[in-house]
């Protein structure tokens, strides 16, 4: 009911519904309130609780619905906790035939990869290590039998994608692997391949001009937040190619100016892991520009540093200061103050290098070429 609560106003406003010509009240129940209410008889009922799919299901529905706040326990903590009950109980194994009959599988199938895709979601977006590698994983995936599964198991897909950026792209051993350049940027390469043939495939599922339950811009933020952490400097390559360095920003570039649309034309619920991933597509931009700039500029020219990156620098800026104006959090504040300051010394650090005599003769021969 809080997570309900929460969307109450997307909903009506997707339904049409009129509140003074329909059954829906305009007086809603806080969802802080309703929160609070289920949070507390979770805690008094805790240890009677036994690990099974219902306790599950509680904990994940409680992990959603922290992820528009900081209330109660950690997302992270609980989806720990959702993961861990899921192994317990066998949830990340196909049963051997005869073992589990058709419905009980659907439904298992179900909560575990709900609990995978929220796990890898957080693990993804910290930085930390999730509770099952991929190795360990024999659950089939939910049999579509609907349209909206469909869109449930190609959510799947791309968190599986990502898991493996974590645990291959950002191990913290990868820097020590015994492999030449051309492998470690070949692997790259490849999941970025995986990832366009997942955006391909969506295509299929959701022509542009269909009416679905998530927005094709919804999906574009998964596939450019997905790349720009896949092209930066990592573990794995800490030095990126060019082509690398250019896809980097380009995609957080994307991934900006869509949630800069996103914010202009909806109220949509804010969270810090929202904020976080504009955030952090922000300073990506920003450092991979200032750390490389002699590199891209020699790649792309003396325009992407003179139009793209500030305009981009410009459109995360105003996605902050439309969430702070929001949200009214003292942090959200500071964050935005300190990301103006760093964009603006950036770009003039940048505009120093590049305007340097041997910069620009060297950037002159590449325009006439």
């Amino acid at each position: 009911m809080a997570l309900g609560a929460i969307h109450r106003a997307n909903t009506i406003k997707q339904l049409q519904l009129d509140l003074f010509h329909s059954n829906v009240s305009d007086k809603a129940v806080p969802p802080a309130y309703l929160y609070s209410m289920a949070s507390r008889y979770f805690h008094l009922h805790l240890e009677q609780l036994r690990p099974s799919i219902w306790f599950i299901q509680i904990i994940l529905l409680i992990c959603i619905y922290t992820f528009y706040g900081p209330i109660g326990s950690s997302q992270w903590q609980l989806a720990d906790l959702a993961m861990r009950t899921a192994i317990e109980i066998g949830l990340h194994y196909a049963p051997r035939d005869g073992q589990a009959v058709d419905r009980d599988m659907a439904e298992r199938s179900r909560v575990f990869w709900t609990a995978y895709s929220i796990e890898i979601s957080l693990a993804y977006n910290l930085g930390r290590p999730p509770s099952i590698g991929e190795e360990h994983i024999t659950a089939r995936l939910p049999v579509v039998n609907s349209r909206d599964l469909s869109f449930g198991l190609h959510h799947i897909k791309h968190r599986r994608i990502q898991s493996r950026i974590v645990s291959q792209v950002y191990n913290a051993r990868s820097r020590d692997r015994e492999v030449s350049l051309q492998e470690r940027q070949g692997f790259i390469a490849s999941l970025q391949a995986e990832l366009d043939e997942w955006r391909r495939e969506l295509h299929d599922i959701c022509p542009r001009d269909a009416h679905a339950p998530y927005p094709h811009s919804y999906w574009d933020r998964l596939y450019h937040g997905t790349t720009f952490v896949l092209h930066r400097a990592s573990p794995l390559c800490p030095r990126p190619s060019d082509e690398s360095l250019e896809c980097c920003i380009q995609s957080a570039g994307a991934y900006i100016e869509d949630m800069t649309e996103v914010l202009r034309t909806s109220n949509v619920p804010l969270s810090w892991m929202l904020v976080q991933g504009v955030l952090f597509a922000g300073l990506t931009m920003l450092v991979t520009a200032r750390t490389c700039c002699h590199r891209l500029a020699a790649r792309t020219g003396v325009r992407f540093f003179l139009v793209d990156l500030p305009a981009w620098s410009r459109k995360c800026l105003v996605c902050l200061a439309i969430m702070n104006e929001r949200w009214n959090e003292d942090l959200l504040s500071k964050l935005d103050r300190q990301f103006e300051l760093l964009a603006d010394d950036t770009l003039e650090v940048i505009s120093t290098q590049l305007t340097s005599p041997g910069a620009s003769s060297r950037l002159l021969i590449r325009e006439a070429t």
